[in-house]
């Protein structure tokens, strides 16, 4: 069942079952997210803990094309399915989630603990752990990420239906989030709404449209 769906792969976050929409210019669909930043017992960081919740025209869609795929799966199975096949896309494109700390790129290691659900509201659910490659002390400086699609076709934004778009697990004492806003130079902006559906987006784009998520520790 999955590799008939697979066919339809395309830029929308390398997912499964995407349809052509009608917008030109990007982005041409959005996810809301949040973060949970886990620490362990010795106060360093050690994964970053995503929900990205898909917006309802492709949650749609993508639910009515799982449904009419030929086989005997549950639709609990399917969606399974479907998350392995997420899983295994993003792992190729670095889980679009690029993360530093005091300006130098920390590692990831490799993406676990996945799922998809239908969320209350009918919007697919993606559950997902990124650890660091090695457990990080924060000593003082400051952690940023940014989530992003690069080529802009999707845009990534925290959600504003979350209680908290950062939450913070077994942090230390005094930790503080933030979530700082894109601020594109009017240039890029003209440029991606300028892109037809089909055109092919300037390499690192999406970077410039990101909003940065950002902790920061008082040094031990």
């Amino acid at each position: 069942m999955m590799s008939r769906l697979s066919r339809h792969i395309a830029p929308w976050l390398m997912l499964i079952g995407f349809v052509p929409m009608t917008a030109l210019a990007h982005p041409h669909g959005w996810v809301d997210y949040r973060v949970v930043l886990h620490f362990d017992d010795q106060a360093r960081v050690v994964a970053l803990e995503q929900v990205w919740k898909m917006d309802p025209f492709y949650s749609l869609t993508l639910t009515e094309e799982l449904a009419r795929a030929a086989g005997e799966e549950s639709m609990e199975q399917r969606l399974d399915m479907l998350g392995e096949e997420i899983a295994q896309n993003l792992r190729g494109e670095h889980y679009l989630t690029h993360v530093a700390h005091a300006g130098e790129r920390v590692d990831l290691g490799d993406l676990r603990d996945y799922s998809i659900r239908q969320n209350d509201d009918q919007r697919l659910t993606f559950r997902f752990v990124v650890p660091l490659a090695e457990p990080l002390a924060l000593g003082g400086s400051p952690l940023t990420w940014q989530i992003y699609d690069d080529t802009y076709y999707i845009e990534f934004l925290y959600d504003p239906d979350a209680d908290t778009p950062i939450a913070l697990h077994n942090a230390p004492t005094d930790c503080a989030s933030r979530v700082i806003a894109a601020d594109p130079d009017p240039q890029r902006v003209a440029d991606a709404a300028a892109l037809d559906r089909d055109a092919a987006a300037p390499s690192g784009l999406g970077r410039f449209f990101a909003e940065t998520g950002e902790v920061t520790c008082p040094a031990l």
